[in-house]
């Protein structure tokens, strides 16, 4: 790795300083900065020797959209002259194929290829701002099964299903048969506030990240520093999949389904408090009578949605925690994370006075807690399989980001909002022997693209 000297630095930033910006590109009153982005790799204390150039480089201007790419220089640099001011999320990524990276580490790699990813989000860059910025580019986590379809937008709200069509579609990438057995699926804890206020001390103001996001080292009982953010995630909702082990197998190239109510939503029926439930437009929703799963709350908390029905030909998923919904309900204006994992720990079913091998925690800004707190559990990145990030499709109402770069370097929206009927869909990387293999860089930005109507069992291609 090349290191520059104080006088190649002298001289790098002399040169950016005497660039004047044309004319026509200028607004009026507004001054345009230089921007120096460094970046390096995050090899776990390894002394690899990964390549700096031409990782791919990407600042978002987060009021209007607009993406400046670039590729790094030899030494891991890339110059963005006379930009605009304004609050900028900025990503990096390189793919390294198995020859390369068993060539620099010795290790084998059990793919074709690897993605290194960074970023960092709603950084704000002015006249005053510090905008020399450090990515440290982190391998990503990428396991056999992969989040293939997320449906959370619903459809109409007049017309449509509104959430009660909503479904998660979870894909075997690998080479062999998955069992679904004990996967556990959920929807992630963390601050929704776009504005945060600072000065509570609840929130995360480093302009990493997470910045914005709740800082969980303040959380009450909480004793492991940094590492509470760094290094776990928050569960908000939390279901299991159920089986004895080898109950719910899945083939190479195969998908589950999990539905909030598996009934066909492009039909009308009877709810369950007995009232009917009509639809107006069934090319807004979906069929899912025939889902793999289905999440029924009916029994288990006191006021049900009469939505909510328990199809008897479909199983249902284990609940270990509602997060005080009534069903699945994923945030129809996309401000989730959703994830994926497996774990030996015991997790108490919903209800259960059981305490549960991983502990839970309330959000920080909660000072005291009593028998209605909501508690969360901590679930370490490092049992996690596959997460991904969502987020509003209007860059004033994103919120901070729940997962690391080492699970979802990026984040995806649908274009359409809200009832949409849109869903977000992986992208097919390429086809063998007739399996199609999805792509995971680990960066949802790049692996995921929208289905304009929403459909289970759907690809991208």
């Amino acid at each position: 790795m090349k290191y520059f000297t104080r006088v190649t630095w002298f001289a790098l930033i002399l040169s950016m300083s005497v660039i004047g910006c044309r004319k026509k590109d200028r607004l009026p009153g507004v001054t345009p900065i230089n921007v120096i982005v460094k970046t390096s790799y995050d090899t776990d204390g390894a002394s690899y020797s990964f390549p700096l150039e031409g990782i791919s480089i990407k600042m978002t201007e987060m009021s209007n959209s607009s993406v400046l790419s670039k590729q790094t220089d030899i030494n891991g640099l890339a110059i963005y002259n006379n930009i605009m001011p304004g609050t900028y999320n900025i990503d990096a990524a390189i793919t390294i194929t198995k020859t390369q990276y068993e060539t620099i580490t010795g290790l084998t790699l059990d793919r074709d290829d690897v993605t290194f990813n960074a970023s960092l989000t709603n950084v704000t860059l002015n006249s005053t701002t510090n905008n020399t910025l450090d990515l440290k580019l982190v391998l990503g986590k990428i396991g056999d099964w992969v989040l293939k379809q997320i449906y959370y937008a619903g459809s109409h709200t007049t017309n449509g299903a509104v959430f009660r069509d909503q479904f998660i579609e979870i894909y075997n990438n690998s080479n062999k048969v998955l069992y679904a057995d004990s996967l556990y699926i959920s929807q992630l804890s963390g601050s929704n506030t776009v504005s945060p206020d600072f000065s509570t001390g609840y929130f995360i103001n480093n302009g990493g990240v997470f910045q914005g996001q709740w800082d969980w080292s303040k959380s009450i009982g909480m004793t492991i520093g940094a590492d509470a953010v760094n290094k776990y995630v928050y569960a908000k909702t939390l279901f299991r999949i159920p089986g004895t082990g080898t109950s719910y197998p899945v083939q190479p190239g195969e998908s589950i389904v999990v539905a909030a109510t598996a009934v066909n939503h492009k039909a009308p029926y009877t709810g369950a408090l007995g009232t009917a439930i009509a639809i107006n437009d069934p090319s807004l929703t979906v069929d899912l009578s025939r889902a793999s799963f289905e999440i029924y709350l009916g029994n288990l908390i006191s006021n049900p949605f009469n939505s909510d029905l328990d199809n008897p030909d479909v199983p249902n998923l284990a609940v270990i925690e509602t997060g005080g919904n009534r069903d699945l309900i994923l945030d129809n204006p996309g401000r989730d994370a959703i994830a994926i994992f497996k774990t030996n720990a015991f997790l108490p079913l919903f209800n259960q006075t059981a305490t549960g091998d991983w502990p839970r925690y309330p959000s920080p800004n909660i000072t005291a807690i009593t028998a209605s707190t909501s508690l969360f559990y901590r679930v370490p990145n490092d049992v996690i399989i596959d997460a991904v990030q969502l987020q509003h499709i209007t860059p004033g109402s994103r919120v901070p980001r729940k997962v690391s770069g080492v699970l979802d370097a990026g984040a995806i929206a649908v274009p359409g909002g809200q009832y949409s009927s849109q869903s977000v869909i992986r992208k097919t990387a390429k086809v063998v022997g007739g399996r199609k293999i999805l792509k995971d860089t680990n960066n949802s930005t790049e692996d995921f693209i929208t289905l304009p109507r929403s459909l289970p069992g759907a690809f991208a291609e």
